[in-house]
């Protein structure tokens, strides 16, 4: 079924706990792979051109911190980002995702209405360019929310329906809106993806939209100072658009939130064999023409059921890769373990807490680019704060990549361990395991995950 909202089901029961043994499931028919539409490169270069754009997703060495969380927008946001700009530079990062910076009719600014103006319930416009400033000082780039899949109007049109914005820099009229949202009149073309119910779907299609959007993405750069992009609810328009904004603002990096749903079985559990959702997000990427990556969903999914039921045994897919994103193209998957829709206080589809540490001893030494939610950094205690960081030093001192290759040493219902670049190895579970060999030292060990480096 379409999904309208970002809203996911509640997770199933659980079924009666696997068998400790190494599960073998029959092998279907393979789902054909859509090519990438950039060749990947088995070890990305330690030096690069830095004024290329979309340079650090070529670099492949990005550590995000999604730099808020649902409720952040009661707090003085941005003073709070400035005061911590030290704090998560020394703790390893190298870019932070911002809130949406737009005036916004919901204070999380979700529901965006005049884009040009920066004033919102996180703080001033000038606040705002003095923390994007402070984190280029210190080695971060800044990451843009850019919500442009609706837009909340600020005047009525025709039909005495909101669907006009007067007086605003992008003063737009019915046109601009898909002809499908008959609640705002819309007499723009059809939409090409999901239907948001709460704001006129703004329609890609017309000229002068893509144009204004560009000049847009343009100052936000120039002006504000953001040198990187994460796209929200790219479900609701054609991915072709969002790589032609990439184009045409030349983003240091740039990701989008492609929420699918994934497959579950009839009594409710989720399936084991997640290639087809897998391959959605890869045919996403390639409308981009590569362009953007894509938050890596399909790992977030099976992460959190393999580590909340203890079912380790699916983080390995039928080809012996890891079963996300992270298997096929790795270079253009973001993963994560909470966000400010997922966990926080809306808690949609939310991670095991119990577990949450494993799922970061994952992340951070597996391919792909990690990203670490502000909560579990900052707000879940010293300890974790501690771990997490000590985590993304081993990444950063072993030089793990978006690119890194993994050897799937066991995926059993309470083991899993891999051996990643040949230089670290890990494991997750309450089995014991060691790796083979005397040249490892431990890193960084708790309960039920151990880390390894070459001594």
């Amino acid at each position: 079924p379409v999904t309208k909202t970002k809203t996911k089901p509640a997770p199933a029961p659980a079924p009666a706990a696997a068998a400790v043994q190494e599960v073998v499931v029959p092998k279907p028919a393979p789902v054909p792979e859509a090519a990438p539409a950039v060749e990947e490169v088995a070890v990305p270069p330690v030096e690069v051109d830095t004024g290329s754009p979309l340079w650090r997703m070529a670099h492949g060495r990005e550590v995000l911190l999604q730099g808020f969380h649902w409720e952040s927008h009661n707090h003085r946001w941005y003073d709070i980002m400035l005061e911590k700009v030290p704090e998560i530079s020394a703790c390893g990062f190298t870019g932070v995702w911002f809130p949406p910076p737009s005036d916004s009719i919901a204070p999380q600014g979700y529901l965006p209405r005049d884009l040009y103006k920066l004033d919102t319930s996180y703080g001033s416009m000038d606040q705002l360019k003095r923390v994007v400033s402070a984190m280029e000082e210190h080695g971060l780039h800044a990451m843009a929310d850019i919500v442009i899949n609706h837009r909340c109007a600020t005047s009525r049109g025709s039909g005495g329906k909101w669907n006009r914005w007067e007086g605003t820099r992008m003063d737009w009229d019915e046109r601009a809106i898909c002809s499908d949202n008959p609640d705002f009149g819309g007499q723009g073309s059809h939409k090409r993806g999901d239907d948001f119910t709460a704001a006129p779907n703004i329609d890609h299609s017309q000229d002068f939209v893509r144009s204004d959007l560009k000049e847009w993405l343009k100052w936000l750069r120039s002006e504000v100072g953001f040198k990187s992009l994460r796209f929200d609810f790219t479900k609701g328009y054609a991915g072709e658009h969002v790589g032609a904004y990439i184009a045409a603002c030349q983003p240091e990096f740039a990701v989008g939130e492609f929420w699918d749903t994934m497959q579950y079985g009839g009594g409710g559990e989720l399936e084991y064999d997640q290639s087809h959702h897998r391959q959605r997000t890869v045919n996403w990427i390639d409308q981009t023409k590569g362009l953007s990556s894509a938050f890596d969903f399909t790992t977030k999914g099976i992460l959190q059921e393999a580590c909340g039921k203890n079912e380790l045994w699916r983080l390995v897919d039928r080809e012996g890769k890891p079963p996300g994103v992270i298997g096929v193209w790795p270079s253009h998957a973001v993963t994560f373990v909470d966000n400010h829709d997922t966990g926080s206080t809306q808690a949609h589809w939310q991670f095991p807490a119990d577990k949450v540490l494993w799922a970061y001893v994952y992340t951070l030494t597996h391919p792909g680019t990690p990203s670490v939610f502000w909560e579990h950094l900052f707000d879940w205690g010293a300890d974790m704060k501690r771990q997490i960081s000590e985590l993304v030093h081993i990444r950063k001192r072993n030089d793990l990549h978006s690119r890194s290759k993994v050897e799937i040493l066991k995926a059993e219902a309470n083991l899993y361990a891999a051996e990643v670049d040949g230089k670290v190895c890990m494991c997750i579970g309450g089995a014991h395991w060691v790796p083979e060999g005397q040249g490892w030292k431990v890193a960084l060990e708790g309960k039920g995950f151990a880390v390894w480096e070459r001594k």
